[in-house]
């Protein structure tokens, strides 16, 4: 019975190899021993608990036709969905089985991008499996030994749903079928192995007798297509053999096959069977003819594949991550599927030879921003086209000027002073002039003046308070303009200031505002704007003062700001609670005592405020018990914790806190430990605070591991490793985990730095571009500590150019 062939929505490279296996293997004529195979197989299918099975045999026994069989057996049955997916001579690599995968899974399949093929398939597909109106799904993958390396297996494979069967296809006896468990990601105890038994090669078909016979060109023309990755077409033939087809197939026509005027071994086991007779010069001699051709054929898909086959070095790899490879591929049916998956194993290959130097560190960064580049342009316009064809659109761009600045004086920043950092941060100021934006573009200036320090940052500073200047609205530009203090000389500074705060006054907004932006006043400009504020009416007076005192820290000015809060308090008024609270570490025992008077007034808030002034007033010697005993026992540790620095014997103190921490339940210390980590974690309680935790997974440690390095600096070294050790074994699905390290990064083991930068490009090269510079999720801002940790000032200036070069892609 003819079965039609299936259809395959894949790149046309991949439907005609799976076109041609299927053609090979569904005609053929089983024997008894394939038909006893095929019938086990058949009484597998029936069998639950056992949704994985491995067929194994010789190398001349037909494993592929005893899989192609059972798939057509289901077709014909109409039993279960039976799909082939047959790995051969010509579809080897993990590209064009993620495509012919996707194409046999994913009916209604719109375009994406391949790691997220990988997990569509992987979640959707295998685990949860069919739905009850759906057939059982039956894969068989012939030839499994036949594929490059793939990462993906055992995470496509290791958990199927209850109507899913995958049957692999190996090469091998007992023991060498039992070794491809694991690495396929099957359940051992649920794995049915399948011996076939061996058979003589078919006559003609014994490639040692017909290489015996043959004549010089056809040996040529087996030794090209031996060592090939994919099926060669009749003119890229010609051109490496210089001289017609026809004449070198001469006599070899059984292991040979033609599809569309492309050529390659009719079966795996006649390919390999040719190849191992090779000598390293025929093989080399074959491989250079084959990359010699037009590059846009033949060595554009691969050139890559070649590459790791040779352990060829790192810098042959950067010719994959530029442009005109990616306008080869792009003019392809493969398209951003295969371009992708060069970028993808570039960057794995950069981060494996990361101790060569900072050549690898830069090839990674730039095939990751490409990635996360290529991922925003993808544009899918016609859902009907091939798995892998993506049409790019640049309507609209991706170069994203501000977060390009950001990543750039981040990346600066991380340098030592020299000529390769003030090429950076130049590249940074031209991308921060380019924004549009009044408000971003004045920011990242400012951001560049704190970088760069001394008269160059304030020339920075006055560029953002000119372009600050130009914002419409009165209130905004008064309020970049107190921003903008902070990076100019003192004299200007205090200017600017008070001439935003009469702006606010005299009606461009609320002068107590000013109290927001605080935190960036010199004490010079703190200084010049006191006598305005105390010129300001009622409450904005109160919060103008407290902030400024703040800044100050003088005990006069201390308590004439905290009479004027005293005298405006409000019952729940989140902005004088704010004004009270910036007085709190500065205030003297009667103020203080005054202020926990105040304190129920705002309610919930009134713990925050006692648990400032607790400390304060152990500090000037008054024991404020009475506050402690009416906190609730969360609080009351918070307070005892703060008051730490300032006891005379610590002991005790410590004692109390410990006891009372051990009466909580375990989740219940997990939220301690960061109420109190700042202050015992700098006394050196690191230890203890674990050992609270002690009943909890690895999860709750490693995030706390990693809170108590930032704080106990004696023992941060050892905590950061403990933490990199435990965020690198839960997996790369969690890169948030090894974000938070970062600050850390110089304490990160050689090996453990490289493996969590592998990770982390993983994740930022399947982000969008904009993130990948800048933004939330993995991204170069981020990744700059870990970067200056792992390939020093030369990998953080080469990552820079990546910034800039790889926007240029993209414009």
């Amino acid at each position: 019975m003819t079965t039609p062939r299936p259809r395959i929505p894949a790149p046309e490279p991949v439907e005609r190899a799976c076109r041609c296996a299927w053609d090979e293997a569904s005609r053929a004529t089983l024997d008894p021993d394939e038909q006893t195979a095929l019938a086990a197989l058949g009484r597998w299918l029936d069998e639950p608990d056992l949704p994985y099975a491995i067929l194994h045999g010789s190398r001349a026994s037909r494993r592929a036709v005893v899989a192609a069989h059972l798939v057509r057996a289901q077709h014909e049955g109409v039993a279960c969905g039976a799909q082939l997916v047959p790995i051969g001579p010509d579809l080897r690599l993990e590209r064009d089985i993620l495509a012919l995968l996707v194409s046999r899974l994913v009916a209604d399949y719109a375009g994406g991008r391949p790691r997220r093929l990988r997990t569509q398939l992987a979640e959707e597909y295998l685990r949860v499996g069919p739905t009850e109106d759906e057939p059982s799904l039956l894969l068989a993958i012939t030839d499994v030994e036949e594929a490059e390396p793939l990462a993906s297996w055992p995470a496509l494979f290791s958990a199927v749903g209850p109507r899913v069967k995958v049957l692999a296809t190996v090469e091998g006896d007992d023991a060498t079928a039992r070794a491809w468990i694991p690495r396929l990601g099957f359940d051992p105890a649920r794995t049915r192995l399948h011996p076939l038994p061996a058979r003589p090669w078919p006559a003609p078909g014994d490639p040692a007798a017909l290489l015996a016979a043959t004549g010089a060109m056809p040996a040529r023309l087996l030794s090209l297509l031996s060592v090939a990755y994919g099926r060669l077409h009749e003119d890229e033939i010609t051109s490496a053999l210089g001289a017609p087809i026809d004449g070198a197939l001469a006599g070899i026509e059984p292991l040979v096959t033609a599809v569309d005027g492309t050529y390659a071994f009719r079966s795996n086991a006649a390919r390999r069977a040719v190849e191992e007779r090779l000598d390293r010069g025929a093989r080399d001699a074959s491989i250079r003819r084959l990359l010699s051709l037009p590059p846009d054929g033949y060595p554009c898909a691969y050139t890559r594949a070649h590459l790791e086959q040779a352990t060829a070095p790192l810098q042959a790899f950067a010719a994959l991550v530029t442009e005109e490879h990616l306008a080869r591929w792009m003019a392809r049916p493969e398209g951003y599927l295969g371009f992708v998956a060069d970028l993808e194993r570039v960057r794995r290959r950069a981060v494996e030879t990361l101790p060569s130097g900072h050549e690898a560190a830069t090839l990674a960064v730039r095939a990751a921003l490409v990635e996360a580049s290529m991922n925003t342009c993808a544009d899918r316009e016609d859902h009907d086209a091939p798995v892998g064809v993506e049409p790019m659109t640049r309507e609209t761009p991706i170069a994203d000027e501000r977060r390009q600045a950001r990543a750039l004086t981040a990346l600066g920043a991380a340098m030592a002073a020299g000529p390769a950092r003030a090429e950076v941060l130049a590249w940074a100021a031209d991308a921060a002039r380019r924004i549009l934006d009044v408000e971003f573009r004045g920011d990242v200036l400012l951001s560049l003046a704190e970088v760069v320090g001394g008269e160059a940052g304030y020339t920075f500073a006055r560029e953002a308070l000119a372009t600050f200047r130009t914002a419409e609205n009165a209130e905004a530009r008064a309020h970049q303009m107190l921003v903008a203090t902070g990076g100019l000389p003192p004299e200007e500074g205090a200017a600017v200031a008070r001439e935003a705060l009469a702006s606010l006054r005299d009606g461009a907004g609320d002068p107590g505002d000013v109290d927001c932006f605080s935190k960036h006043f010199p004490r010079a400009v703190a200084e010049a704007l006191w006598p305005d504020a105390e010129a300001l009416p009622g409450p904005a007076r109160a919060r103008v003062l407290a902030a400024i005192a703040g800044v100050l820290g003088d005990p006069d000015r201390v308590r004439d700001a905290f009479a004027a809060v005293e005298r405006h308090i409000e019952p729940y008024d989140l902005n004088e609670h704010w004004a009270l609270a910036r007085l709190v570490p500065f205030l003297d025992a009667p103020e203080a005592r005054r202020a926990a008077a105040l304190a129920p007034g705002f309610g919930e808030r009134a713990a925050e405020l006692l648990e400032g002034l607790i400390p304060r007033l152990r500090a000037q010697g008054d024991p404020a018990e009475d506050l402690i005993e009416a906190l609730s026992e969360s609080s009351r540790i918070r307070a005892l914790a703060r008051s730490l620095p300032f006891a005379t014997e610590p002991g005790p103190l410590w004692a109390r806190i410990d006891a009372a921490i051990w009466k909580a339940e375990p989740l219940d210390r997990y939220g301690l430990l960061f109420d109190v980590g700042p202050w015992l974690g700098a006394a050196g309680e690191s230890d203890a605070l674990l050992a609270w935790i002690a009943p909890l997974g690895d999860a709750h440690h490693q995030i706390a591991l990693g809170f108590l390095a930032r704080h106990d600096p004696a023992h941060a070294s050892e905590l950061t490793r403990r933490a990199l050790h435990l965020a690198l074994r839960l997996g790369a699905d969690e890169p948030d985990r090894l974000i938070e390290l970062l600050p850390l990064a110089r304490h990160f083991p050689p090996e453990g730095a490289a493996a969590a930068f592998g990770l982390l490009l993983d994740a930022l090269a399947g982000d969008f571009r904009s993130a990948a510079l800048a933004g939330d999720g993995v991204s170069l801002v981020k990744l700059a500590p870990l970067i200056a940790a792992l390939a020093g000032d030369e990998g953080l200036a080469g990552a820079a150019r990546e910034v800039v070069e790889v926007a240029a892609w993209f414009p």
